[in-house]
């Protein structure tokens, strides 16, 4: 999708005129028309301050090669070069699935489930394609599970390289945080768009008994 198109769609996605964006966006509509029927190229600078006025925002996606492999051992399969994230709730999705290392049967796993997510993500490695890999099986998630996962040696070993970089430490310093070449609030596929701090209310005053010196009346 190139910048010109991509434009149009974010505004009209947001039901808005080129006047509302341009307005917005600090722009004037006739910059904005340009760009949108493909006259003139915004700048990814100027792009982006305009998906912003949309709602929207440039972001990275990770580029992942799949390579298959045959083996003589076990049945054909895939090996990715990086491993990858999946948004939540889906990495905790109920799935259905072919249990195709048993039985064949179709078993739901619950993914918040370790040992759910375990088998699932057994049967996706050994027998299912990256796009289905992509959708389901998270980094993190299959970091925290890889050793205890009951896979084929050829199958670890092709993994081996995506697993290792994964695991690869990243030592950060949150007292230099502020003076490296980090944006604050931002990662690659997470930007924190706004933070509202609540106003607590005020507490009311203490209220004041008033003290009667005067002894109570007498009964009776």
């Amino acid at each position: 999708m190139d910048r010109s198109y991509l434009i149009e769609w974010a505004r009209r996605s947001r039901g808005m005129t080129q006047v509302e964006l341009a307005e917005k966006a600090g722009t004037s509509q006739a910059t904005l028309s340009a760009y949108e029927r493909g006259l003139k190229s915004p700048s990814l600078k100027v792009a982006q301050r305009l998906l912003e006025a949309t709602g929207h925002d440039i972001n990275l996606r990770v580029h992942i090669d799949w390579v298959q492999h045959l083996h003589p051992d076990v049945v054909p399969f895939w090996s990715p070069s990086i491993l990858w994230g999946v948004e939540t709730p889906a990495c905790f999705a109920r799935l259905t699935i072919r249990d195709s290392l048993r039985d064949g049967q179709r078993r739901t796993f619950h993914l918040l489930n370790r040992e759910d997510r375990k088998r699932a993500y057994e049967i996706l490695i050994q027998r299912h394609h990256p796009d289905e890999m992509i959708r389901w099986i998270d980094g993190a998630l299959l970091i925290d599970v890889w050793d205890e996962l009951n896979l084929p040696e050829p199958i670890r070993e092709a993994w081996k390289l995506a697993v290792f970089i994964a695991r690869e430490p990243f030592d950060i310093d949150a007292e230099r945080y502020a003076m490296e070449q980090i944006v604050p609030g931002q990662t690659s596929q997470v930007w924190n768009r706004q933070t509202k701090r609540l106003r607590l209310p005020k507490p009311p005053p203490p209220r004041r008994s008033r003290f009667d010196p005067r002894p109570p009346p007498a009964e009776g």
